[in-house]
């Protein structure tokens, strides 16, 4: 089995970094353009099946991957992105920094000691439900030998490629934050698995 796991194209949040959690923000141009750009890079990739986060910037780069594939897209909740709660919409740039949390910035510099926002969903929920969702299908005998896609978000994929490692929280980011449209593939076979390649562009 083989899992090519997508983080969306780039959005107009993700140029403003504002907050986007599970806030349905779409694809910008230029996110649209990675995605069809990725496409090509992946022409060649025999999918059998594709899962995505329901977010439209997610499905939409699904859509744009699969191409003329007669594949079915399949959401799920288990690959939606962390929901930053409260704090959702609002900017971690530090010209424009509005979150009430000063130490917010820990999310990405020290996620051990980061405060989940009011209403918002912890790094090791959201590890856990990312996590758990991936084991599965790699589990699933019905799966053994396909090909599956699986567009998702910056922190949910960090979010499974740490759970699957069995990192520290400490070490979520371990291998940085991943670029939109940047793919990495997960091979697995008989309960083991390894990462072939990790954040790899096409454009």
């Amino acid at each position: 089995m083989e899992i090519y796991l997508i983080r969306h194209g780039e959005t107009d949040y993700n140029k403003q970094r504002r907050l986007q959690g599970i806030g349905d923000i779409p694809l910008n141009a230029r996110g649209i353009e990675l995605a069809r750009r990725t496409a090509e890079g992946l022409l060649d990739v025999p999918f059998d099946k594709i899962y995505t986060s329901p977010l439209i910037r997610a499905k939409k780069t699904a859509e744009i991957i699969r191409g003329s594939r007669d594949i079915e897209i399949i959401p799920t909740d288990s690959l939606l992105e962390i929901s930053f709660g409260d704090y959702e919409g609002l900017t971690v740039r530090e010209e424009d920094y509005n979150i009430p949390d000063p130490e917010f910035r820990n999310f990405f510099e020290a996620p051990h000691l980061y405060h989940t926002p009011p209403n918002g969903e912890s790094i090791e929920q959201m590890r856990e439900r990312t996590t758990s969702f991936i084991r599965q299908v790699m589990e699933d005998p019905k799966q053994e030998g396909k090909t599956i896609l699986m567009a998702s978000h910056g922190a949910a994929i960090r979010g499974i490629l740490s759970g699957l490692q069995g990192l520290p929280v400490s070490r979520f980011w371990e291998g940085g934050v991943h670029k939109n449209c940047a793919v990495s593939l997960i091979r697995a076979e008989k309960g083991k698995f390894e990462i072939v390649f990790e954040n790899r562009v096409y454009y």
